[in-house]
């Protein structure tokens, strides 16, 4: 169906790839991640657990790397029947093993997934990837680093 998820009854969850991933602008050291020069993150969404709601994470959550909590997710949708629109950040890795104690540094605050209560109906979804080097804006602000949004349909019960 080129990407569209499908919903079905809203008693039977149903999860689906959007039709494009996330690109990644250039990796290259020191601020590099594992996986190459040009990072692919596919993306997916659960629907039919609760009506009008859609569940937004990476389809694959990348282990921890030390420049991962400086780069994160951010998921725009719009339901084209109503015309409602969100927007949240996420990360696409998991917790660091080994937690600094003095606390958490980058995005690491980001949830893995976004609940987003889209409303029934066909949703529109894209998504970039941003670098954050910033430190709260001491050091310049977050930018984006995105090849190539990922982008995709999903209909919503």
């Amino acid at each position: 169906m080129l990407g569209i998820g499908t919903g079905t009854a809203v008693a039977a969850p149903q999860t689906t790839l959007l039709l494009i991933p996330v690109v990644t602008g250039f990796q290259i050291a020191p601020g590099a991640v594992p996986g190459g020069l040009f990072q692919t993150i596919p993306m997916k969404a659960t629907v039919g657990g609760e009506p009008g709601v859609a569940r937004f994470s990476a389809s694959t959550i990348a282990p921890f790397a030390d420049q991962y909590p400086y780069r994160y997710l951010n998921l725009n949708w719009r339901n084209l029947a109503t015309g409602a629109t969100g927007a949240a950040d996420l990360r696409h890795w998991q917790d660091d093993p080994t937690p600094s104690p003095s606390g958490p540094y980058g995005r690491e605050d980001l949830p893995l997934e976004v609940v987003a209560n889209t409303g029934p109906g066909p949703v529109v979804v894209t998504v970039t990837h941003t670098k954050d080097y910033s430190n709260g804006g001491q050091w310049g602000s977050p930018y984006l680093d995105t090849l190539l949004p990922g982008a995709g349909v999903v209909l919503v019960p």
